[in-house]
């Protein structure tokens, strides 16, 4: 290590400097280095904060009524100003996207006739909102000719929509999505730039091949960061969670893609599965082995950052989370580069990873509201002992070390950093002014340093936003297109996923008596567990997607139909049923309370459930609410659901012969029953025509079976620890799998999802959701 007294400046990094222990002891180096650079230089902060100012002085003056007016008279001076623009972000683009300084010879391809490197803004521009990802897409290709044709850009669109439908909610409204189109841009013009003097057939070849690295290295911020990482606890599960940190760091850690068997039933995993395999492809591990190093080591400083909580503020001190900030941000433009360059220019890793910390500090003070909110700790919300370090001082102070420590006092350079840092916190801070009130109570500061403070909330965040950097306008743009997605654009188990949270609510609001019981434990514990999907109440939301019903008049439903169901299974799994040891991934009912109060609670959550359908009288004519109390009497009575679950237990062990038809018959008596009194009682209520109400109730009739025969065949390949519930457990009774076998199986299956897709097609409402619910009930993998 090229370490001790003896090292002088940052940590003059290589590429040998990524494995994690040599990553560690330089970072702490450069920031030692900097603690002492700041106590010995306050007079070059000072000087630094003056271009903080002075940026901010000129947006002022380019943005005055006076010179905007003028400007239209003279095109002379707004070609000027627009040069000086444009000089600055591709100053900007070099030190914080390539980490070096961009030569003066190297400008013409970026602003001349005959450059063939785009400008963000010029992206922007071209990109047809209402298109979605093909209108971004083609936005690339209006801007980067050589791209037009290439197989790999009608991929990208479709990876860009499909991110898009499996995104969870929050995620998408979040932003993300223009985070993923920011980083996968800057990878694609980092390429660019790279084969800017190159001949166009290697340019077209360079640029297909990173695009699958721009398109993963952008969904990984998506997935990872944003999903895995900082997802509420509510919106993912606990357990699936665990097994996606494990799954990842064996994906970056070898050469060999994670087996698909080992992978959560969650199309995010799947995505990232996907991703990691065409990666390998692209950049073979053996020649790439740094690459993975760096995208580990920025996925453990990320998932360290993501587990700090301002609950655990007390036992984390401040300096404690500047190596982890250091590295998770600058190991992103390390990956981007390795992904986008030919060759990695002698001094990169130096200058980048001693550069990005700057602009990681500035994110955490233009997030700290809503990291707050959501009771994350970062420099910004931790309550102290500070320990003598001033967060807000360090965005300033370390700005100024990178500009002459690491680019050497470069006027360019040093220019850049000041310009878009001021723009970027004038922003935040003219959007409340009382912001910049509470940072100087809260952190000391040079004097100077607080004045910009203070004249930076006074710009109007206007004139701000619209000279703010490009790539930050991209992402506010691409976010905004991909902002608020339709609930029928989602993907299935992403639609359920994002309501589990409602519905858990719903069904505990609903479930809860107003006085307990000697049963309620019971109740409770047989609606609880982690596996428990809600995929009945779902399958009616779908639908009342579809009709444009409001959730809120039929949340009786919502939550009956889960009492109905978790009460089948209840008595399903009773010794004299199925014997079950084991249900939604935790023990089954009767091995934890005895078998004679499972029975009785499970009584009562059917007798609940009809007494829930009864308060629907508050939205809907009575006389339709009585008929969907008759009709779900039927179909749980002893001709449906109670009749199936007998032939269950009984065909192969009596004397009559066992059909095919036979069994499909019981499928549907136990199985198909639970989904059709999910769906056709919304049908009922709102009265939809009688031939609607059978083609969903062909539907579901269809959607059962296909789920039952894809249970056998899990019973038969499966594992307790992946399917939540017993294996095997059919090994003496009778199935299509046991009859038939697996291969006859999987054919039958496929007629009865033909034949479920076949009723949706017959209703003239959005059926998008039931039809990938029922595509999920044939792929599930438990």
């Amino acid at each position: 290590m090229r370490t001790g007294a003896e090292l002088r400046g940052p940590f003059p990094f290589y590429q040998t400097d990524l494995e994690p222990d040599r990553l560690a002891e330089g970072v702490r180096h450069t920031l030692e280095d900097f603690r002492r650079w700041r106590e010995r230089r306050p007079d070059l902060v000072t000087v630094h904060v003056g271009r903080y100012e002075a940026a901010l002085a000129a947006v002022r003056h380019e943005r005055s009524p006076a010179v905007r007016a003028g400007l239209l008279l003279a095109p002379r001076t707004r070609r000027a100003l627009d040069r000086a623009r444009l000089a600055r972000e591709v100053v900007h683009f070099g030190v914080y996207n390539l980490a070096e300084l961009i030569p003066q010879e190297k400008v013409e391809a970026f602003s001349g006739s005959a450059r063939r490197v785009p400008r963000t803004p010029e992206i922007i521009a071209a990109i047809d909102d209402r298109r979605g990802a093909l209108g971004i897409v083609e936005a690339f290709e209006a801007r980067l000719p050589v791209l037009r044709g290439v197989p790999e850009m009608r991929w990208l669109a479709e990876r860009l929509d499909r991110l898009y439908r499996i995104l969870p909610e929050p995620v998408i409204r979040g932003g993300s999505m223009g985070k993923v189109v920011r980083t996968l841009t800057g990878v694609l013009l980092i390429g660019a730039y790279d084969t800017a003097d190159a001949d166009l057939r290697t340019i077209r070849a360079h640029l297909a091949r990173i695009l699958t690295g721009a398109y993963a290295l952008g969904a990984a911020y998506a997935i990872v960061d944003d999903t895995l990482l900082d997802l509420p606890a509510e919106r993912l599960d606990p357990a699936e969670r665990e097994q996606c940190h494990r799954l990842v760091l064996r994906g970056l850690g070898g050469e060999s893609p994670v087996a698909e068997a080992d992978l959560p039933d969650h199309p995010l995993a799947e995505e990232a599965h996907l991703l990691h395999g065409l990666m390998l492809e692209a950049y073979p591990f053996a020649e790439y082995r740094h690459l993975y190093q760096a995208a580990e080591s920025m996925y453990r400083a990320q998932h360290r950052d993501a587990g700090r909580f301002l609950a655990d503020a007390a036992t984390t001190e401040l300096p404690s989370m500047y190596p982890d900030l250091f590295v998770k941000a600058g190991m992103s433009r390390v990956v981007a580069n390795i992904m986008g360059r030919r060759q990695i220019p002698d001094g990169f890793y130096r200058r980048c990873l001693n550069t990005i910390l700057l602009s990681q500090l500035r994110d955490d003070l233009l997030d700290e509201a809503e990291d707050r909110a959501d009771g994350r700790l970062t420099p910004f919300t931790h309550p102290g002992p500070l320990h003598g370090i001033s967060p807000l001082d360090d965005v300033f102070a370390y700005n100024a070390y990178v500009a002459y420590e690491v680019y050497g006092g470069d006027e360019a350079a040093a220019e850049a950093f000041a310009h878009y840092g001021a723009v970027r916190l004038a922003r935040h801070l003219s959007a409340d002014p009382r912001r910049a009130t509470r940072l100087l109570e809260r952190y000391p500061v040079p004097a100077e340093t607080a004045a910009f403070i203070r004249s930076a909330a006074r710009l109007p965040e206007r004139a701000a936003r619209a000279v703010d950097v490009s790539d930050q306008r991209l992402k506010a743009r691409t976010g905004r297109i991909y902002g608020d997605r339709p609930p029928a654009e989602a993907d299935c188990r992403t639609f359920v996923a994002d309501r589990l949270p409602y519905l858990r609510e719903v069904t505990a609001r609903h479930t809860q008596p107003a006085n307990a019981t000697e049963l309620s434990p019971i109740v409770q514990y047989g609606l609880g567990g982690q596996g428990g999907k809600r995929l009945r109440p779902a399958l009616t939301l779908m639908l009342a997607v579809g009709l444009g019903v409001d959730p809120a008049t039929i949340e009786p439903v919502l939550a009956a139909s889960e009492l109905f169901h978790t009460s089948s299974l209840m008595f399903d799994d009773l010794p004299a049923q199925d014997n079950a040891t084991l249900r939604r991934g935790r023990p089954a009912a009767h091995t934890v309370f005895d078998e004679a109060g499972v029975q009785l609670a499970a009584l009562s959550m059917v007798s609940s459930g009809f007494g829930l359908l009864a308060r629907l009288r508050e939205h809907y004519p009575a006389e339709r609410v009585a008929a969907v109390i008759g009709y779900v009497g039927t179909v749980l009575g002893p001709e449906r659901l109670c009749r199936g679950q007998y032939l269950d237990l009984r065909l192969g062990r009596d004397a009559a012969p066992v059909t095919g038809d036979g069994i499909v018959e019981m499928y549907a008596l136990k199985t198909s029953t639970a989904m059709e009194a999910a769906l056709v009682p919304l049908m009922m209520l709102l009265d939809r025509p009688e031939r609607e109400v059978e083609l969903v109730g062909h539907y579901a009739h269809h959607a059962g079976i296909v789920f039952q025969i894809r249970d056998d065949i899990l019973d038969a390949t499966g594992t307790a620890e992946v399917i939540g519930k017993d294996v095997g457990h059919d090994a003496g009774k009778v199935n299509l799998v046991r009859v038939y076998g697996i291969t006859e199986a999987e054919l039958m299956l496929q007629r009865h999802l033909t034949a479920a897709g076949d009723a949706l097609r017959g209703l003239p409402f959005d059926t998008r959701l039931l039809h990938g619910m029922v595509q999920y009930f044939a792929n599930r993998r438990k």
